[in-house]
């Protein structure tokens, strides 16, 4: 009987896994096919530029409308909706890629199914194992999400070169497939809670406010557009998310439940969880930039610069779930942020003529703080959280994490382009001014993450009163 149940669990863990990394495999490989597709379809970088737009607004607008959809229907059928959608417009994909237009309608359909799985996958894993060994399965979860964003532009790379854009969907559909049927038939069905009561009102404020956030933040990179037009749109979006909030807070089931910020380790979690987003999407803004512009590596050299992090994030993530687990003081949580911070900093004070060994040094350092601390931090927040409440505040951590990193992203670009061109007018080379500006904002980066330390440290604090108290 022990048997069957832990083959039960394992059976739910194989589901959830397979349509999550599948998701993720694909959305990563899209990101280095832009200039691709861009030639394929004759279309202008603009254009071209939706492709991963279209994307991100589509999660962004649908991760905070999950809590709803599961209080109608439950965790299993909203999953469920995730991986069809996501299924049925791969084949789409599949059969009418030659179409932008369709390529367009597919990657939108795919950012809304990763909206509704997201949010879910770790919630369900959550369902089915307790919290004595969630530590563990959260390790096992962030290895995959972090190999497949490793492999997925080096997969969609050799897809576009030997292939056709086609098979890059075709091959979601058997995975998709598997992961859907293993998930009807193993996932237990829940009862919805039907607590909330649909305000149409609300949600059009809320699909407004992210929409306009959203498209300002993605729009500002964009040289071809007035600033004047993105600093209407991004200050729309944030009245009408102000509007939205105060609104909600006011409801007693609101669309999304912003009280449990008032849990001091959920919070707290959320903040450093924001915090560490928004380093790690920058970094990956910073870093290619840096190798190809200041090193002199070919883009193939700096994909592979980026696998020395995915190996060690993927060991340690393991490493610190179970750490989690052992229920051992969690300061190993801060060694890991500080050495995130360090990683980064360093990139500031090394030299044009580094070797690429310090170069794979200093990315393995980062990967090693990213696995004792990203999802740990995020387990200890759901944790803390009661079970009902699960799906609310991951779709929660993640809307604010995902809108976080894309702020981040667009301050990031937008100082670059000023910075080294004002740098470059006062007489310095442009290579020696990009090097410049980019050393800058490693220090901005790095200093912002030292900014999560305390938090970490608190947050433990506050861990071990928690445990004191429940003796």
């Amino acid at each position: 009987m022990t048997k069957l149940y832990m083959l039960k669990k394992h059976s739910v863990l194989c589901s959830v896994l397979l349509g999550s990394f599948t998701l993720v495999l694909t959305n990563s490989a899209f990101n280095i096919l832009v200039p691709s597709l861009l030639q394929m379809y004759d279309i202008s970088t603009i254009y071209g530029g939706w492709i991963i737009t279209i994307y991100l607004l589509a999660m962004l607008i649908t991760m905070p409308l999950t809590a709803s959809i599961v209080d109608r229907l439950g965790r299993k059928k909203t999953y469920i909706i995730g991986v069809s959608l996501y299924c049925l417009f791969s084949i789409v994909g599949g059969l009418l890629y030659q179409y932008v237009q369709v390529l367009l309608l597919v990657r939108f359909m795919h950012g809304i199914a990763a909206g509704l799985m997201i949010p879910l996958s770790l919630v369900l894993l959550f369902d089915v194992y307790g919290k004595e060994v969630r530590g563990k399965v959260t390790g096992l979860w962030g290895m995959l999400l972090t190999i497949a964003p490793a492999i997925g532009p080096t997969f969609g790379g050799i897809i576009i070169q030997f292939g056709e854009l086609q098979h890059l969907f075709w091959i979601n559909v058997p995975i998709g497939l598997l992961s859907l049927l293993l998930c009807c038939s193993q996932i237990k069905a829940d009862q919805p809670a039907n607590r909330k009561t649909v305000r149409l009102q609300s949600i059009l404020l809320m699909v407004l406010g992210i929409s306009g956030v959203s498209l300002g933040i993605q729009m500002a990179s964009n040289p071809t557009i007035p600033r004047w037009i993105i600093g209407v749109l991004f200050l729309f979006g944030i009245v009408i998310l102000i509007c939205f909030i105060r609104k909600e807070n006011l409801q007693n089931e609101p669309l999304i439940r912003f009280k449990l910020l008032r849990n001091p380790i959920f919070a707290i979690s959320v903040i450093v969880s924001a915090i560490q987003a928004s380093v790690m999407f920058g970094v990956i803004f910073i870093f290619p930039l840096m190798f190809q512009e200041v090193f002199n590596l070919s883009p193939t050299v700096t994909g592979a610069m980026f696998i020395p992090t995915a190996i060690c994030t993927s060991l340690f993530v393991w490493i610190g779930g179970n750490l989690i687990d052992t229920g051992k003081s969690l300061h190993f949580i801060a060694y890991g942020v500080g050495l995130l911070a360090i990683s980064v900093l360093l990139f500031a004070f090394i030299s044009k003529a580094a070797s690429l060994i310090l170069i794979v040094i200093l990315m393995a350092m980062r990967g090693i703080g990213i696995g004792l601390s990203n999802m740990t931090v995020t387990t200890i927040g759901l944790n803390s959280l009661m079970d009902d409440d699960l799906h609310e505040g991951s779709a929660l951590s993640n809307t604010i994490k995902r809108l976080a990193s894309s702020f981040t992203v667009m301050l990031l670009t937008v100082y670059y382009d000023v910075r080294w061109q004002l740098i470059s007018r006062l007489g310095e080379s442009d290579n020696d001014a990009k090097w410049m500006a980019l050393k800058e904002e490693c220090i901005v980066l790095g200093g912002v993450m030292l900014v999560a330390l305390p938090l970490v440290l608190l947050l433990n604090r506050k861990i071990d009163v928690g445990v004191e108290n429940g003796r």
